[in-house]
């Protein structure tokens, strides 16, 4: 069974999405058509984490959490919980959420069913935390976990941004450096050579053809530039996207060592927050699986979750991976050995984003340079362009 999102009309006519489980999406289709839902869209990909993109900040779900972990480690009634979360909040999307969560408690759901109801807010990973946490009687715990992991993520991601900030803003300017140069100061300097009866250097009338073109196509230029972009991203939502992608990640060394590991930090860090949580470990890796992007490492944790499934144990599982690096095998064994799964696997999201700050700080501090080199040898080839005829012109007067 695979868990799909969906989005439709209900008999009411009013828009409604969630999570159903079902075989395949033909299947889940003809599932909500049969419960009296207008199907709109189904979704295969059910997000791991969620998505802040329609006005809800990651912390604003962090802080929620904190405080209704605090009410119900207080031993209030899990409504009057819900009450004084939301009476705390500002009015805004996560507010009218939560109070939608509560009126479908009163309605009789438990808390991580009425969850499901929200995939892009409240992640498979949250969900299921929280159906154990229900089970076990330890829900406020679950919940400060929960928050834990949120804040570690997203200081995980803040942190390689503002290592990446300063090379993507030094790219920027020296794009617009670039441009400015061609389109508006090297036409002014060359207009004067264009009306001399001389031949020009080569150097000069490449600059010219060159300064030309910008200046009178730099509206298709930024046009040409926004279709690409929109063109990649498409492109890289489909499966030969996410292979050529792959082909990246695994056969560029630099890139290898960044991008690979950052997904075996998310799915470490994911799993070992899961299995704390009192998730089964079958269970724990197909949802953290989900966090996974590359196509070969989620192929892998398939082959895992069957090995498993048919008997085998967790480290003879990971020892066939041929994707995982030797150190997860090594600590996932002696995990496994030592009956602390979750803490090893805590263990190798903190090592591997060690290595990951440190590989973004060096190639930063490689990428600076270089980029000022470039500017430079940019910089040099117009002036020199422009002397060129200069010199030409004065040598003729003598």
């Amino acid at each position: 069974m695979n868990t799909y999102i969906y989005t439709g009309l209900d008999r009411s006519g009013k828009r409604v999405s969630g999570r159903i489980d079902g075989e395949d999406i033909a299947g889940t289709k003809k599932l909500l058509k049969e419960k009296g839902f207008y199907v709109i869209s189904v979704s295969e990909k059910v997000p791991l984490m969620p998505s802040f993109g329609s006005g809800i900040r990651e912390s604003e779900l962090v802080v929620a959490m904190r405080e209704l972990a605090t009410f119900v480690s207080s031993r209030l009634p899990f409504d009057e919980c819900l009450t004084g979360v939301t009476t705390q909040m500002k009015a805004g999307r996560l507010k009218k959420i939560f109070e939608d969560i509560q009126k479908k408690i009163r309605e009789g759901k438990s808390f991580s069913e009425a969850l499901r109801d929200f995939p892009q807010v409240f992640s498979g990973m949250i969900v299921s935390m929280v159906r154990a946490g229900e089970e076990t009687g330890t829900l406020d715990k679950i919940l400060v976990r929960i928050s834990d992991f949120l804040e570690k993520r997203q200081s995980f991601r803040n942190r390689i941004r503002s290592i990446m900030s300063y090379p993507a803003f030094m790219l920027v300017i020296s794009i617009a450096v670039f441009i400015f140069l061609l389109t508006f100061v090297t036409p002014t300097i060359t207009r004067i050579f264009s009306q001399i009866k001389m031949a020009l250097p080569l150097p000069t009338l490449i600059l010219m053809k060159i300064s030309g073109f910008f200046k009178a196509g730099w509206l298709y230029i930024i046009a040409l530039l926004i279709a690409a972009y929109i063109a990649a991203r498409k492109f890289l939502t489909t499966d030969r996207g996410a292979r050529f992608v792959d082909i990246i990640r695994f056969r560029i060394p630099v890139l290898n060592n960044l991008m690979v590991k950052r997904e075996i930090i998310l799915f470490a860090r994911t799993i070992s927050t899961l299995i704390e949580g009192g998730v089964n470990i079958i269970e724990s890796l197909k949802i953290a699986s989900q966090v996974i992007s590359s196509p070969s490492l989620k192929n892998d944790v398939k082959e895992i979750i069957e090995l498993l499934s048919k008997g085998g144990s967790l480290s003879t599982s990971f020892r066939t991976s041929s994707h995982f690096p030797y150190l997860v095998t090594q600590l996932v064994s002696a995990g496994e050995r030592s009956g602390t799964l979750s803490e090893m696997f805590n263990r190798i999201g903190e090592i591997y984003e060690e290595e990951v700050s440190q590989s973004s700080t060096r190639l930063v501090n490689f990428i600076e340079p270089v980029m000022i080199l470039f500017m430079g040898v940019v910089v040099g080839v117009i002036v020199l362009a422009v002397l060129l005829p200069i010199f030409q012109i004065s040598q003729s007067i003598r």
